[in-house]
């Protein structure tokens, strides 16, 4: 296996978070339902959308179709995001399981895994295993699926603004302010089971499947090592 030198491994992964850290709030989620570790993971088929149907719907007074009555979030499903920031776009596919994520990209002609579990992260790159939580960067918080979650007990009774169809499936489509920016964030809602499908806003789109279906996260596999370069990463666990 190729090994990267202290300097090369450290300027691949700083370069990588820096350009998903450039998004703010507006960052952006599909890959295998099962965690082996360290491995990369499938890209299932870029997800098609019909035709737009957002045509104002006639029931929006009836509580049975307020954002809050309507949206659950599961404990554990898969997703894929698509960030742009200064001019680039990246790809990411991951998984999300009570709280723990995994995420994978490729930057530089490398492919990145970001291990998000308790309160360690460990980055992969290269092959080689680096632990600790980046500092300056992309942080937890940015990546995070979770923080969608808590917008329907926080914006109840917010109606559809529209119907709409993505891969045969009918979703509501709820647009939800956000205090950091004039656009909103439109969230689509399988309209059977109230499971998010996509969350889209000016610069970001996250994609959702696999709900309740997917495995616990684990530590990648080897030993990994505290982060080269002396205080850019913080011990983030053993």
């Amino acid at each position: 296996m190729h090994q990267l030198h202290r300097r090369q491994l450290l300027g691949v992964v700083c370069s990588g978070l820096t350009v998903l850290a450039g998004c703010g709030s507006d960052q952006s989620g599909n890959s295998s339902e099962t965690e082996t570790g360290g491995g990369a993971e499938p890209t299932p088929d870029s997800v098609a959308v019909t035709a737009t149907n957002k045509s104002t719907l006639s029931g929006n007074d009836d509580r049975s179709t307020q954002f809050g009555q309507v949206t659950r979030f599961p404990k554990s499903y898969a997703m894929t995001a698509t960030v742009q920031s200064g001019g680039r776009t990246v790809e990411m596919s991951g998984r999300f399981y009570r709280g723990d994520m995994y995420w994978s990209f490729d930057q530089q002609g490398q492919q990145m895994e970001m291990y998000h579990i308790g309160n360690s992260t460990y980055t992969v790159v290269g092959g080689q295993c680096v632990r600790g939580t980046m500092q300056q960067g992309m942080g937890r918080d940015e990546v995070d699926p979770g923080r969608f979650s808590d917008q329907p007990e926080e914006n109840p009774e917010v109606t559809p603004v529209g119907r709409d169809t993505i891969d045969g499936e009918e979703v509501l489509v709820y647009e939800i302010s956000q205090a950091e920016s004039q656009k909103p964030l439109t969230y689509y809602i399988l309209a059977d089971s109230g499971y998010p499908r996509r969350i889209e806003g000016e610069s970001m789109r996250w994609d959702f499947h696999s709900w309740g279906v997917v495995d616990p996260i684990q530590k990648p596999e080897g030993d990994c090592q505290s982060m080269p370069g002396g205080g850019t990463m913080a011990d983030g666990g053993s």
